[in-house]
């Protein structure tokens, strides 16, 4: 019995010296010829080394332009400078650009092929014509929502929650609570009139800054139609872009539209210039597109970029 406890013990000290000595020697001669297990956290491959510094934006002290929109924002997606503004933290009804974050939203709690069956028609505003019985998933949802601004497809993926519409429109206003923008809040999936449901030029900028790091989202809103079929195949839906600059404007690559009586024209626009990207946000205007089309004329002749220096 004494023999196999020191066995035992004997055999602890054995390893005990084992990790000490690869300690020691076994990861210094790897640091030594520049190598490291590829499983090691602190592998030179890792994120913090390959990060790169975006590059710095600027712009020229020019006139601004005169835009029928009373609250706007145009930001540098890159690093969230704000470049023009105005009114940008001032309340407004964001009608259907709400459907970004109900796309994200949706795209945080459910996979992407869930099937689920249609139960309920909804009829209220502009819709897709979902039918009773039909079977769709997820993703064709999300964008028939954010392509066409389906409000029944909203409905869908808000109903489809496990606490239903309530338990999803909580997520939401939980989704934007956790990125600190304390200026918006939503009553509701599709951006029907609420007086409770309301955000800002400045933080729609920042949901969409948060929307477009989803390439789900990002391939969805620069097409101009799209065909949306039922899980078998039997029920088909084609669908235009509610943007009406796409494929006009060349430096347009989505992302969101909006309309209500009391919220006005309303559009959140992706703007690719040479490369880099700025986030445009109109609200409360008679001209979305022409005051979008402003701002991008604008910046073609102002703002321009510069490696990062440190």
């Amino acid at each position: 019995m004494k023999k196999s406890i020191l066995k035992r013990k004997l055999f602890e000290i054995i390893i005990i010296f084992l990790i000490a000595f690869l300690n020691l020697f076994w990861l210094p001669t790897f640091s030594f010829w520049n190598i490291y297990p590829k499983n090691l956290s602190f592998s030179k491959n890792n994120d913090l080394i390959q990060y790169k510094h975006p590059a710095k934006v600027y712009f020229k002290l020019s006139v601004e332009p005169q835009l029928n929109s009373t609250h706007y924002i145009l930001i540098d997606a890159a690093t969230n400078t704000i470049i023009l503004s105005k009114n940008r933290d001032e309340k407004i009804y964001p009608a259907s650009t709400t459907k970004l974050i109900t796309a994200l939203t949706a795209l945080n709690i459910y996979p992407l092929d869930e099937e689920l069956t249609i139960n309920q028609e909804y009829l209220e505003g502009q819709v897709m014509g979902l039918k009773l019985g039909e079977k769709i998933t997820i993703k064709s949802l999300v964008n028939a929502l954010l392509v066409y601004s389906a409000n029944d497809a909203a409905f869908t993926l808000a109903n489809h929650h496990q606490n239903g519409e309530s338990g999803f429109i909580e997520e939401m206003n939980s989704l934007i609570q956790k990125y600190g923008l304390k200026n918006t809040h939503f009553t509701n999936y599709d951006g029907i009139h609420n007086e409770n449901h309301y955000s800002t030029a400045y933080d729609l900028s920042q949901i969409a800054r948060l929307a477009i790091k989803n390439s789900t989202i990002t391939e969805t809103v620069k097409q101009k139609s799209i065909i949306v079929e039922s899980v078998d195949k039997t029920i088909k839906h084609e669908l235009s872009s509610t943007d009406e600059l796409l494929g006009i404007v060349p430096e347009i690559e989505g992302l969101k539209t909006g309309f209500t009586q009391e919220a006005g024209g309303c559009f959140i626009g992706l703007i690719n210039l040479n490369g880099h990207y700025l986030i445009s946000v109109v609200t409360q205007s008679d001209d979305r597109f022409g005051d979008t089309k402003k701002l991008i004329n604008w910046a073609k002749d102002n703002v321009f970029w510069q490696p990062y220096q440190p």
